[in-house]
């Protein structure tokens, strides 16, 4: 059974971002009606930041060149450890069991949402990074979908574009774990037009760009 986990990232149900992942999880589950969507909305339930417990734990992996996934699972020592090291597997454990990634991502001050970071920095443990000798990781070639929004507009020729530091972010952090290798980015943009006088003349062009990024989204889940 193919499983599609969901991560939604933005505090607002009824946000863009949200609206695009959900559009891409329906037409998804369509096409493999024999699937399931996991969700996992890091507003309703947060992950907890990285702590000192989780860093111990990650040193020494590191200084012992741990790659087994099995073996790091049980490394953990002290309570303290445990109960931090637990909660990273819960999200690693659905992380590698599923066969595509959707993580829905607003732009907050030109970057991620820390609700993302703190998932991004629980995942990233050792032996999911990409071996730098062989290229490849446990993650490597999994299908992964960004769906993204941004108040402005970052597209290319724009004269904030190189104040992007999301999708740049977003392409070398997932690179570090294998996520790079089949990305997908579906992005509206001008989403503060709806409620920021000054955008104002933008409003057409964010519905524009809202439908196009539901159109190619139902489009790409049924590939």
């Amino acid at each position: 059974m193919s499983t599609l986990l969901r991560v939604d990232c933005s505090p607002r149900p009824e946000s863009v971002s949200r609206q695009i992942s959900a559009e891409f999880a329906a037409a998804w589950q369509r096409a493999n009606p024999g699937g399931r969507v996991l969700h996992r909305d890091l507003a309703a339930t947060p992950v907890r930041h990285v702590d000192a417990a989780q860093v111990e734990v990650v040193s020494r992996l590191e200084s012992a060149g741990t790659v087994d996934l099995e073996e790091a699972r049980r490394a953990a020592r002290t309570p303290e450890e445990l109960d931090s090291w637990g909660h990273s597997w819960e999200l690693i454990d659905e992380l590698v069991a599923c066969d595509a990634l959707l993580i829905s991502l607003p732009m907050y001050n030109l970057s991620v949402p820390s609700a993302f970071k703190a998932w991004f920095d629980r995942i990233a443990i050792p032996p999911l990074l990409v071996d730098p000798q062989t290229g490849g990781g446990p993650l490597s070639g999994l299908r992964t979908v960004v769906a993204t929004a941004r108040g402005g507009s970052l597209r290319p020729g724009a004269a904030d574009r190189a104040d992007d530091f999301q999708e740049p972010y977003l392409r070398a952090a997932f690179r570090t774990v294998g996520l790079a290798d089949d990305l997908l980015f579906l992005g509206a943009e001008t989403t503060r037009s709806g409620h920021v006088p000054r955008l104002a003349p933008y409003r057409g062009a964010a519905q524009t760009s809202l439908k196009q990024a539901v159109e190619r989204a139902r489009e790409r889940a049924r590939l």
